[in-house]
């Protein structure tokens, strides 16, 4: 399943890449989960045409888990990619659609989304992410294939040398998540301070859901502190 996929990825960025091109990123993140004591990594590279169309292919890493060094076993847990259409039709609204695979060894994740920004000025600006999404198990884990509505809703200001953007993600699913309930949330903070036109650096806070094992319990029922560190970087 990861062949035909990795295969059709490399097809479709082929043909992108005929049209005209702009501007190519590449963005390293590293993650610390506060009482999970995990840490993990991702590799993102991803491309904007002057036409709108956009692709990106992510490689997502962890280590060996609880008192580990942070590239100690580290590991593949699973590869995205990403196609998208982004529309300006003017200074105020951008239209964003898009499709979205991630596949780990056990499952594979399909999505749809569309996401609709609207600029205030020049520099604030908010946005919200309708993503539909099927969860595909792997035959050998004996469950049910799931589905899921993922909401983002973003809130940003882009300074001249600095910016500061805030997330909150909420999913409705039908399969058992937070407390054995099916939802789940979370709220994240991404500051930039960008060094100059190429190089990007970035970190962001984020409170999300944990499973703790002493509870003995199959679902997140408590939350963590999640912070990343990451730069990108525009050629």
């Amino acid at each position: 399943m990861t062949l035909k996929f990795t295969c059709a990825a490399i097809a479709v960025c082929s043909a992108l890449t005929s049209m005209n091109a702009n501007a190519w990123s590449l963005n390293y993140r590293h993650e610390f989960l506060e009482k999970q004591d995990q840490q993990s990594d991702r590799l993102v590279v991803s491309h904007r045409f002057d036409n709108g169309w956009g692709f990106g292919v992510e490689s997502k890493f962890t280590n060996g888990g609880e008192g580990e060094g942070a590239f100690d076993e580290l590991h593949t847990t699973g590869t995205e990619y990403d196609l998208s259409y982004l529309a300006k039709p003017n200074d105020k609204w951008w239209w964003e659609a898009g499709f979205n695979t991630e596949i780990t060894n056990d499952v594979q994740d399909l999505r749809i989304h569309f996401k609709p920004t609207y600029w205030f000025n020049p520099n604030f600006y908010t946005a919200a992410r309708f993503r539909v999404g099927q969860r595909n198990y792997d035959d050998s884990l004996n469950k049910e294939n799931g589905h899921y509505f993922q909401l983002n809703y973003y809130l940003g200001y882009n300074a001249e040398n600095w910016s500061v953007a805030y997330d909150f993600e909420y999913k409705k699913l039908d399969y058992p998540d937070f407390n054995g309930e099916e939802y789940s949330y979370l709220n994240n903070v991404t500051i930039r301070v960008p060094i100059n036109k190429n190089w990007r650096p970035f970190t962001e806070i984020g409170y999300v859901s944990y499973n703790d094992p002493a509870d003995n319990n199959p679902y997140p029922n408590d939350w963590q502190w999640r912070w990343r560190v990451g730069i990108e970087y525009i050629f």
